[in-house]
């Protein structure tokens, strides 16, 4: 009896076995970190991570009705979404607090960020509507890190950075405090050098190689499992 127990034991790991490489050969693989955007993030005496954040793989997109860090800033209506190949943020009614006599106040801001499968590129964009700083209006389709210094802080509008591997962060506004290490992004997007779209290991291979394997796995579990019967049955005669 307890041969009999093994002989099974063994030809059900075969089918245990067999399933795991059905998995591994069939299950999605990503090539890099989320593609990411979210609505605001406060670093400094005031801390805040980041507000509204959409990512994929993940969850996206994400609203919100009302953006408030305290002591520094107001905002409305925050959507951002990201996927396999893009990913932006916007945010509306933005209100945020440079000095006790100078504040940052915009319509709307929006960022955004795309790859490219056809050029393996990476790029960015932001814009803003009706923006001004204390007494200075704000070019509403920025170039590439335009720099505004006003009383208390500098702004840097359509900051973009690119890291080592490739991944691009685009603010649509990045706000600087002058005396202090505080900070405030607004309107961020951040997409990897990569699709991020999940694919087969082996795309229209790997499902037939994985049954076949799981067959003959399963075929070979159960001869053992018979054959170690017969055995059985010889010795007792």
């Amino acid at each position: 009896m307890n041969r009999k127990v093994k002989g099974l034991a063994k030809a059900a790991a075969s089918i245990s076995l067999a399933g795991g490489v059905l998995a591994m050969a069939a299950g999605p693989a990503f090539a890099a970190a989320p593609n990411e955007s979210y609505a605001a993030q406060a670093t400094g005496l005031i801390n805040v991570s980041p507000i509204a954040e959409a990512t994929f793989p993940g969850t996206s997109p994400v609203n919100l009705l009302h953006v408030n860090v305290a002591g520094l800033l107001t905002a409305d209506v925050a959507h951002d979404r990201a996927d396999a190949t893009h990913a932006s943020s916007s945010l509306v009614h933005i209100r945020a607090t440079l000095s006790l006599i100078s504040a940052l106040t915009i319509n709307a801001v929006n960022s955004s960020c795309a790859f490219d499968t056809n050029t393996d590129t990476v790029s960015g964009t932001a814009s803003l509507v009706a923006g001004s700083a204390g007494h200075i209006l704000l070019l509403p389709n920025p170039a590439p890190n335009t720099v505004i210094d006003v009383p208390g802080a500098r702004i840097t509008l359509n900051r973009q950075r690119t890291a080592p591997g490739g991944t691009l962060t685009v603010n649509a506004v990045y706000i600087s405090l002058l005396g202090s290490t505080q900070t405030l992004t607004l309107g961020t997007s951040v997409c990897n050098s990569a699709d991020l779209a999940p694919v087969g290991i082996l795309p229209g291979v790997a499902m037939p190689i994985g049954l076949g394997t799981l067959g003959l796995l399963a075929l070979g579990g159960t001869g053992y499992y018979f054959t170690r019967r017969r055995r059985v049955a010889t010795i007792a005669a």
